[in-house]
């Protein structure tokens, strides 16, 4: 097995094969992330084996409401911005492999960095599951007020983090 690092998807990429056990992100990548890339509406990293799609991840820009955010992200009665990490996921066929968390470093990293580019105050992440609740939550991640599945951190803690992680 021979990974790829983090790369932008491009039309090269297999998709067809990718099977993370939950239908709606394998869908996701599927039906919507060329086009939504392409749109402009999301960037869509990918690590590939021999150009087979083995993991992947959604970044996009967003907004939390006021009434939304917990207090540790709320800056008043405005909505504030977020780096949106909108999907993750690693074929079933690569679980357990350590393939998720370059993605998930990467992406927190690329969160940061465009933070410090065009602003942000926090990193959203909107889990698909319970499952995946506990795991952003275990990773300091605090759910909205009004969904437990939409889930923030600071850009100022997870810069810290991954300072302190050596990351």
């Amino acid at each position: 097995m021979a990974l790829s690092g983090i790369e932008l998807l491009d039309d090269a990429h297999r998709l067809d094969s990718f099977d993370c056990g939950k239908p709606a992100l394998d869908a996701w990548l599927a039906g919507f992330a060329r086009t939504n890339q392409a749109r402009g509406f999301t960037r869509v990293l990918i690590v590939h084996d021999e150009d087979t799609v083995v993991g992947y991840y959604g970044l996009a820009p967003g907004v939390i409401q006021p009434n939304s955010a917990p207090r540790a992200i709320r800056t008043g009665l405005r909505p504030d911005p977020t780096l949106l990490i909108g999907q993750l996921a690693v074929d079933h066929r690569h679980a357990e492999q350590g393939v998720g968390s370059g993605p998930i470093k990467d992406a927190l990293h690329r969160c940061v960095a465009g933070a410090d580019i065009v602003g942000g105050r926090a990193v959203e992440v909107r889990a698909i599951d319970a499952e995946a609740e506990r795991y952003w939550q275990n990773s300091g991640f605090i759910p909205a007020r009004d969904n437990p599945s939409v889930l923030m951190r600071s850009i100022q803690d997870v810069s810290l983090w991954l300072a302190d992680k050596g990351h």
